[in-house]
């Protein structure tokens, strides 16, 4: 599976930007556990040089996303949370196709996948928390200084992040730019970049946002002790290792078969260019991790 650029995903919440669209946060009201689509059609992907894609909208969802994607975008964990996963779920895709219910917004859709992959591929899981290896986010400088591509949120932009809340509760979806910025661009507000190498985002929450990227870059889990709060600006530029960020919903984990690698052969290390750019470095570190264990997972049958 070639990978051609960077996924686009919209949230609910706060706009971000890479090739596919999927505003998928589980916000605004309860969503019912036995919430289903109304109509699935699943056929296999033949085209391993296929993009990949997924889109919620009021009316449907689409998605040619390994399978292992879609369970961590079910179980809301990332990969490094997930255990027991057959190496299939990783390198085989499906296009699959399915009609939202009436009534149902498109932020159920963790729910709705969920309880598609329990219908169609059988899956079963169970929760246990062990003991593993984790990260500390903290201040790389006694002084508490932040780097240079680490900076408060304008109160203008907060402001509009905050109306963007507010919508997202009452299940409205933000609106995408007539035009994307390009590769070089300024960030709009709230937006994230995410290509190979870099990590760039506007309005984003460094205790959630930003330490769920990191724990996807390093494959551990990430808990902030930086004492950071509010909405920041930052640009990160570091050597690509085959690891992407995916947000909130998990990163698509090791670089797969196949795959280019892109990015500036010549960037620093991740931890060197979070010391020198943003002012913070990770610290190795221990403690309780939740894990989501896939008991049973089977190909689907085919429509």
């Amino acid at each position: 599976m070639r990978i051609h650029k960077a996924l686009l995903v919209v949230l609910a919440m706060v706009p971000a930007m890479t090739s596919a669209q999927q505003p998928l946060p589980n916000v605004g009201a309860p969503v019912d556990p036995d919430t289903r689509f109304d109509v699935v059609v699943i056929k296999p992907i033949e085209n391993a040089t296929e993009g990949l894609l997924m889109r919620t909208t009021p009316g449907g969802f689409e998605s040619s996303l390994p399978v292992a994607v879609l369970v961590r975008l079910a179980l809301q964990k990332p990969d490094y949370q997930i255990a027991g996963a057959p190496g299939w779920t990783n390198t085989e895709r499906y296009s699959i196709k399915a009609k939202l219910p009436a009534g149902v917004s498109p932020t159920a859709a963790p729910v709705l996948i969920s309880n598609l992959l329990k219908d169609r591929f059988q899956l079963q899981t169970h929760l246990e928390t062990r003991e593993q290896a984790i990260f500390h986010l903290v201040m790389a400088r006694a002084d508490g200084r932040l780097g240079p591509d680490l900076k408060p949120t304008s109160a203008e932009c907060q402001a509009l992040i905050a109306e963007r809340q507010e919508a997202s509760k009452r299940g409205v979806l933000p609106t995408l730019p007539a035009s994307l910025p390009g590769p070089n661009d300024p960030l709009p507000c709230g937006f994230v970049r995410s290509p190979p190498g870099i990590f760039a985002g506007s309005g984003r929450n460094i205790a959630q946002e930003f330490t769920r990227a990191m724990s996807d870059l390093t494959g551990r889990p990430v808990i902030d002790k930086t004492g950071l709060t509010g909405l920041y600006d930052f640009a990160l530029k570091f050597a690509y290792e085959g690891r992407m960020p995916l947000g909130p919903l998990g990163s698509l984990g090791a670089q797969p078969p196949g795959a280019t690698a892109v990015g500036d052969p010549d960037a620093p290390s991740l931890s060197i260019a979070l010391q020198e750019q943003l002012g913070l470095k990770l610290e190795s570190a221990r403690g309780p991790v939740e894990i989501a264990v896939i008991d049973r997972i089977e190909r689907p049958v085919i429509d």
